[in-house]
């Protein structure tokens, strides 16, 4: 491909909503039919088999492909002939319904000594944002036993007697639950096919599934598959409510890939236990781009719903018993950029308005790589008494969040509607709901971008040899050296003129609060905190949120929102360094897990005054340290009836273990009681007066609270 025409190739991958004309006629059994409207370069070539399965999805198929044809195709489909082939129905049923296989290892034991509390002993739970509703982890205690995932099994601790009950072996497990004596592992497997003889290959139309396996774990010396549900997609995430499990994917909701040279189109449908989910299950948001797949599963009776929506790629969840929010950014921002470009050219004068017209229109028409030259040779006019010009373009364009809204009961899931903000969410606890009187909010913190579109221009130049070359011959002793005359008429320095765009920058960051009623409206707002500056953290609080900033130094920001029409900023606090997380330890006591330079810092901030908070207390630990809790904020653990704090922590990039930390909240105390190596720490939980540090290879176990160490269990 040309290098010059790379300017506009490279950023055409998202549209804003023009839609081609396009029709799906049926036919029989193929009819071969043309994308209606203007698109004389590239033509598409559209392949519709005629299946009654197919029929009821056809509007769904058709808004599908209107969308891809312009979002997608370039440079994928460029220079070639797109084919649309049906989805592959069969293929998946045939994959997705083979058997899993289930190899449970069990060690000899009796299930007697696992019965060693008379009554259900304290133990922790996993750290959540909301309560009653459970996540999942990769490591999961009931009290009676613990439960770890590694790369290829499960295994399962006896832990109240330091030994290993039994090792479930499957792989790609994302997380777990212990739901009285069930275990379910949720998972992702490739998906394979068959082609020809018994070769055995990965799907490239539906390469993943999403599965949820479930375990009877009464005797843990003897785990009980029980059943299985799966569907196409990717796993997002899950939340349990009671004995319902909520399990969240997405999908692209079609594919491009080769066919006999050609470049195919395929739209896709969700497949769930091997059929397609039914098309009154299929619900749309505006947004034609991926699946978003929730499957609702009754853990007492296996009953499952299934349900999609047609929007984007998942980022963040959020959920309240009784309603479930799913976040996605919009994904304009590159044809933005193109536009934005265009009409800076314009401006200039670089252009003519009726030349940015028939580039808008040779767009909108599928004609990318023809604009891509044009556009390539009037830059070099244009630039032509330079050798490198460099040009940002300020860009009229926001990141924007779209939020879906289902409203929750059993395995039923309603859709709200769908709302959006601007801006991009942190993560889930950027996002969460709040009550005033009997009125229902939802508030949102997001950080906003502002962005300019880069332009290079240069030269590509080379120097020409000169008008002779020395030649030497050597024979034996003898040695001839002689020059010989070129058959060239210039010397010196050539250039030849290349232009290309390379790509988006964000220019400046500020950060806004959006608040949102019931009925999905935004009723209020605060923007423009902390110019230049992103949010790091928030925690909402009864009805005030705290949200961490960061650039320089970190303030925490105490936002009131008990009037959800009028929010206030009540007081802001800086210090060096960043939260990445907050944890609430008391209703006046926050604590703060970030970073200050390279050290790992944690704080206690006094916010029993939020016009006036503090730092009553800080810990730091030096030498480039970091924590999983960075990322995850199921890695930290919390006893309150022991006042310890554990967490995984890397130092100096090669020492691992745990760091114990004691807290006294109300006295201002945090102080580092012991550093535990362990290769490859995971989580800590504790069961009754025993913690548990667990590692992918040992859990070794101390006595709380004198923090006596009793021994280790290999596995």
């Amino acid at each position: 491909m040309d290098r010059k025409v790379i300017l506009v190739i490279g950023i055409l991958a998202f549209s804003i909503g023009v839609i081609i004309p396009f029709t799906i006629l049926p036919t029989t059994p193929y009819q071969k039919t043309t994308v209606a409207g203007a698109l004389s370069s590239p033509r598409f070539s559209i392949l519709i088999p005629q299946t009654p399965q197919l029929e009821v999805y056809r509007d769904l198929l058709d808004k599908i492909v209107r969308q891809a044809i312009l979002t997608t195709y370039a440079p994928s489909l460029l220079n070639s002939r797109g084919l649309w082939a049906s989805p592959q129905l069969d293929l998946i049923r045939v994959a997705s319904t083979g058997s899993l296989p289930i190899a449970v290892v069990t060690l000899e034991t009796t299930v007697s000594h696992l019965l060693s509390y008379s009554e259900q002993p304290e133990y922790s739970k996993t750290n959540i944002q909301v309560a009653g509703v459970d996540e999942q982890d990769i490591v999961k205690t009931n009290g009676r036993v613990i439960a770890i995932v590694r790369d290829k099994d499960i295994v399962v601790v006896d832990a109240l007697n330091g030994k290993v009950a039994s090792y479930i072996y499957i792989n790609n497990v994302r997380g777990l639950y212990l739901v009285n004596n069930d275990l379910i592992a949720l998972r992702e497997e490739p998906l394979f096919y068959i082609l020809g003889s018994n070769e055995l290959k990965q799907s490239i139309v539906y390469p993943v599934l999403v599965e949820v396996v479930v375990y009877d774990l009464e005797d843990p010396l003897n785990p009980i598959y029980k059943y299985r549900v799966n569907f196409t997609g990717v796993f997002a995430g899950s939340r349990l409510v009671g004995n319902y499990l909520y399990v969240i994917g997405y999908m692209n909701a079609y594919r491009l890939w080769d066919q006999g040279g050609d470049r195919a189109l395929t739209p896709l449908l969700p497949i769930v236990n091997g059929k397609p989910i039914p098309r009154e299950n299929i619900s749309e948001t505006g947004a034609y781009s991926s699946y978003v797949i929730l499957l609702s599963l009754d853990l007492n009776s296996g009953a499952y719903t299934a349900k999609a929506y047609l929007g984007g790629g998942v980022e963040w969840i959020y959920m309240v018993p009784d309603r479930l929010y799913i976040a996605w950014s919009n994904p304009l921002i590159n044809y933005i950029a193109l536009v934005g470009l265009l009409e800076h050219l314009h401006s200039k004068g670089v252009i003519s308005e009726l030349k940015l017209y028939e580039y808008m229109k040779m767009i909108e028409e599928g004609r990318v790589e023809e604009v891509g030259k044009d556009l390539a040779l009037t830059l070099d006019k244009y630039y032509n008494a330079t050798t490198f010009h460099e040009e940002y373009i300020p860009l009229n364009y926001t990141d924007e969040t779209a939020f879906l809204v289902l409203d929750i009961n059993g395995l039923e899931a309603s859709q709200r509607g769908v709302f959006k903000v601007p801006g991009r969410v942190l993560d889930q606890f950027a996002m969460e709901e709040y009550h005033v009187g009997d009125e229902r909010f939802m508030v949102v913190a997001t950080t906003v971008s502002k962005y300019v579109a880069v332009v290079y221009y240069s030269k590509y130049c080379r120097v020409e040899p000169s008008q002779v070359v020395t030649v030497e011959e050597v024979r034996g002793e003898a040695r001839t050296t002689r020059q010989v005359k070129l058959n060239t008429t210039q010397s010196g320095l050539t250039c030849e003129p290349i232009s290309w765009f390379t790509g988006i920058q964000s220019s400046s960051t500020v950060n806004n609060v959006y608040i949102v009623n019931n009925e999905l409206n935004i009723v209020s707002n605060l923007t423009e905190l902390a110019p230049g500056e992103k949010v790091y953290a928030a925690r909402l609080l009864k009805n005030i949120l705290y949200l961490v900033t960061f650039r320089q130094v970190d303030p925490l920001f105490a936002v009131d929102l008990s009037d959800p029409y009028k929010p206030r900023v009540l007081g802001y606090l800086k210090i060096p360094g960043f939260s990445e997380y907050l944890h609430p330890l008391t209703e006046s006591k926050l604590l703060g897990v970030g970073r200050e330079n390279s050290a790992l810092k944690i704080s206690l901030f006094d916010i029993s005054n939020p016009i006036n908070m503090s730092e009553a207390a800080k810990l730091l630990l030096k030498d480039y340290v970091d924590s999983d809790v960075f990322r995850d904020h199921h890695a930290i653990l919390i006893y309150h009836r022991y006042k310890y704090i554990a967490i995984p922590v890397t130092i100096a990039w090669s020492w691992r273990g745990f760091a114990i930390i004691e807290f006294d909240a109300e006295g201002n105390i945090l102080k580092l009681r012991e550093l535990v190596k362990l290769e490859s720490p995971m989580r800590a939980v504790y069961i009754d007066n025993r913690l548990y540090l667990v590692a992918y290879s040992k859990t070794i176990t101390y006595q709380l609270p004198e923090l006596r160490y009793l021994g280790g269990i290999s596995y």
